[in-house]
């Protein structure tokens, strides 16, 4: 994670809510949608638009939202070997799935070979593919307990010739990597494609093969197959200046970000007035609602930052708490395994002014974590803890955060105070229990 990207979210925590047709609401930046737009080539270059090559319906359905990029290598200036190759690759290392994060990748390469010499360019794609299907077999007869090379699987019947093997190392008792490997010829093009795919529990160690579940043999020789004959039927249109067998794939449209609703106090936060005009005086609180995936997230706040605090001196405490009411507890158990997944990556590290503190495990509702947050950044100074719990179909998020700053100085002054931490865990704490009696 960046450290602008971390500032980002810290910010986040801190800003007043606002419901639709509130004053000075910004609209939510546009999502970039990943670049599927053909290669630039010049004119003495072949078109082609690698990205078109494959079922769009196919790559979705392997790498989800995927982010696509190609690019072009023209070595037709090389007096041993002239061709030209087109790349591109469908990624996406962050797919969520249940307790799981999956990781899936498609590369495809397109070579187009030109003759030179007395060599054509079809046996320059001829001595290639022998070669690839040489390496297959050898590779088939050296494997061992740390790196696997299946016996090399040919497809008669796809392009000209085709064949594929799938590999996998391994560290210990830990899978490394695992994928599937294919080449094809169709005339004097070759077609070389990767699918790799594993996933890993969400909140398994960081920068560890821990639970690490690869793609099987059965599994990735038989998706490779499936690339090599779309290419394949793709390239032979492109050779025989037919149109392409796929439609283009649409660009994504941006996702809209949650907009919430201004909405009178609701039960579950009147029930928390007395507590809260304890820890932040002087306000009745502001309450929205938006629809968020599948649940319906109820936010209430209360903020002043304005409290009389020591001589010449103000306070700031700001309480806020999150609900998201899911269809069922199985989906809630997700959302907080996700929320968890999250701040493990910078617990107990320090970035861009922000401290994060190892999580703790917290014994209320079902499940729960806890973490102290120190923030001295442009966004604003304070010390903050952070209370997630799942009851049921619910999880709750409390935050209660604060400093001490100057009189006349804004909340990011550089002379603030910070909240006791003990302070800032003790009030998230008492609101999370009180929070979870009401739901």
């Amino acid at each position: 994670m960046t450290v602008t990207a971390v500032a980002a979210v810290a910010a986040g925590t801190f800003l007043f809510l606002r419901g639709r047709g509130d004053e000075g609401t910004a609209a939510p930046p546009p999502t970039a949608a990943p670049s599927t737009s053909p290669v630039a080539t010049s004119s003495a270059v072949p078109a082609l638009d690698p990205c078109a090559m494959l079922d769009p319906d196919e790559t979705e359905r392997l790498v989800p939202n995927a982010e696509i990029d190609s690019s072009t290598s023209d070595q037709r200036d090389d007096p041993l070997v002239s061709y030209v190759r087109y790349s591109c690759n469908w990624v996406n290392n962050n797919i969520s799935f249940g307790e799981k994060r999956r990781k899936r990748r498609i590369e495809l390469g397109i070579t187009k070979y030109e003759a030179v010499g007395n060599t054509t360019a079809e046996r320059f794609a001829r001595n290639f593919f022998t070669g690839e299907l040489r390496q297959y077999r050898y590779q088939a007869g050296i494997s061992s307990q740390r790196h696997y090379y299946s016996k090399p699987q040919e497809y008669p019947g796809i392009g000209d010739e085709a064949a594929a093997q799938y590999q996998w190392a391994r560290e210990g008792d830990q899978t490394r990597y695992a994928f599937g490997a294919g080449v094809s010829r169709v005339g004097d093009v070759i077609i070389q494609v990767k699918y790799e795919a594993s996933q890993q529990d969400k909140e398994a160690d960081l920068l560890s093969g821990e639970t690490t579940q690869a793609v099987t043999e059965e599994n990735a020789l038989r998706e490779v197959k499936n690339l090599l004959a779309q290419a394949a039927k793709a390239v032979k249109a492109w050779r025989d200046g037919q149109p392409l067998p796929y439609r283009p794939r649409p660009k994504p449209s941006p996702s809209p970000s949650p907009s919430p609703s201004k909405i009178p106090m609701p039960e579950e936060c009147t029930r928390l007035q007395s507590l809260a005009a304890k820890l932040v005086p002087g306000t009745e609180g502001v309450a929205v609602r938006w629809q968020e995936g599948k649940a319906t997230v109820t936010g209430c706040q209360w903020w002043n930052d304005k409290l009389p605090a020591d001589e010449g001196k103000v306070r700031w405490r700001n309480l806020r708490l999150d609900i998201w009411a899911f269809p069922d507890p199985k989906a809630a158990h997700f959302h907080l395994v996700d929320k968890r997944a999250g701040a493990k990556v910078t617990a107990g590290s320090a970035i861009g002014g922000i401290r994060w503190s190892r999580l703790e495990k917290l014994e209320m509702g079902d499940d729960g974590f806890g973490q102290h947050v120190r923030q001295q950044t442009a966004t604003a100074y304070s010390n903050s803890y952070n209370v997630y719990v799942r009851s049921g179909r619910f999880v709750v998020w409390v935050i209660l955060a604060g400093s001490d700053r100057p009189e006349g100085q804004p909340i990011n002054s550089k002379e603030s105070e910070l909240m006791d931490p003990k302070e800032a865990e003790s009030g998230a704490k008492a609101v999370a229990k009180e929070l979870l009696k009401a739901l």
